[in-house]
């Protein structure tokens, strides 16, 4: 959903950046490159209806990395940063940055060879459901420039579990791929003893080539925030399912972000006997209960889940709270909700989050955010004394 061509564009990034970065992270810092993306790309392309500029930008990305040629254009284009204080291990995964690109924009994993090749240290497809999906009516995608956020309501369309494997088999990438997965949205209650099996038929054919799985538990966009794995007992019983796959990755569990400390602690206790949960991704909560600059007339008739800055406050804060009850010996956190910046991603970092993962701020910054991310998250470590991105992990996080 980068609502751009934006790999087959060079931007050149014509500034080192600020010196020192703010919390606010006024657009103008980010130099000419932000300028010609937010004055001139920007505005053409929001003429457009969003869900067909995200799929044109779609399918250019996937033609873009159909051939080696291209996939050294898009290298040379996007400028990677690398640096080894920037490559982090998580779930015995190597990561050669924090920054990834979140499950949403490449739903079927049609253009993972070019998506892996413009600077991500990870790229996560989905959601993928066992069963083909069309997902939900449209209109289903409305951007809000005021406040630098979309309202999604997609509802997971996706080709189905077996054609994405056979898809993303055939197509090697150069950093980790994750896979996130959901129950198929019919557009009718599903039986919660079906939905087990439907994670499972799902997971299946992407072991021994996805690096982790995400399990999308709480998906807004089909199951309102509700699903059957709010209660701890359907949750074991689909852990234990998992248990008997073999080649199983290391999984994520994404749950809608909240601060409920015996919700908290009845999942942790669930989760712990199963090796194979390695962290927790944080679903939006579903709606748009937010302080909005755009007029209430515009917003309420839209229907969906609000993704993007304003949102970023709850979801730091839903970081801290997990950060600090967690088993860090044994789970991770990917972080996201309103990055726009390398202090959004480094606050995340400080609060607990191993990785980070871009989705709306990309509409809004454009392709070269992840380079300045890259960059900035190397001024901001030397600023602190750190050597490493892992000692920066939870460095901020304030102890109870």
């Amino acid at each position: 959903m980068f609502y751009l061509p934006n790999t087959l564009f060079r931007l050149r990034d014509l500034v080192n950046g600020p010196k020192r970065l703010s919390i606010e992270c006024e657009a103008t810092t980010f130099g000419t490159t932000m300028g010609l993306y937010r004055h001139f790309l920007r505005p053409l392309l929001f003429y457009f209806d969003a869900e067909k500029v995200h799929e044109r930008t779609l399918s250019a990305a996937t033609a873009a990395g159909t051939s080696s040629t291209g996939r050294a254009l898009l290298r040379r284009l996007c400028f990677h940063v690398t640096d080894h204080r920037l490559a982090t291990d998580v779930a015995g995964i190597h990561f050669p940055n924090p920054v990834g690109l979140a499950a949403g924009f490449d739903k079927s994993g049609r253009a993972i060879r070019a998506l892996s090749e413009i600077g991500f240290g990870f790229v996560e497809i989905g959601s993928i459901s066992a069963q083909p999906s069309v997902g939900n009516p449209k209109p289903r995608l409305f951007r809000l420039p005021e406040d630098e956020a979309i309202v999604v309501n997609y509802g997971v369309p996706n080709d189905g579990a077996a054609v994405v494997a056979r898809r993303v088999h055939a197509a090697p990438t150069p950093v980790p791929l994750g896979v996130n997965l959901v129950e198929t949205n019919t557009g009718e209650p599903t039986d919660p003893a079906a939905v087990v099996g439907e994670f499972v038929a799902a997971a299946r054919p992407f072991c021994g080539r996805a690096d982790y799985l995400t399990l999308n538990l709480n998906c807004p966009n089909t199951t309102a925030g509700v699903s059957p794995f709010d209660d701890s007992s359907r949750l074991q019983e689909l852990l234990q399912q998992f248990s008997r796959i073999d080649g199983l990755p290391p999984i994520f569990l994404k749950f809608t972000a909240h601060q409920d400390a015996k919700r908290a602690d009845d999942l942790l206790l669930a989760i712990d006997p199963y090796v194979s949960v390695a962290g927790f991704i944080f679903n939006l909560p579903p709606g748009k209960a937010y302080d909005l600059r755009t007029p209430e007339s515009v917003v309420d008739p839209m229907p969906g889940t609000l993704c993007g800055a304003p949102a970023r406050t709850m979801m730091d804060d839903t970081i801290s709270f997990w950060y600090g009850r967690m088993d860090r010996t044994k789970y991770a956190i990917i972080g996201s909700g309103g990055i726009t910046c390398a202090e959004h991603a480094y606050h995340k970092i400080l609060l607990g989050a191993s990785l980070i993962q871009l989705y709306t701020g990309l509409v809004f910054h454009g392709p070269g955010l992840v380079r300045r991310i890259h960059r900035g998250l190397l001024q901001l470590l030397d600023r602190d004394g750190f050597t490493h991105l892992s000692q920066a992990i939870g460095a901020g996080h304030e102890e109870d």
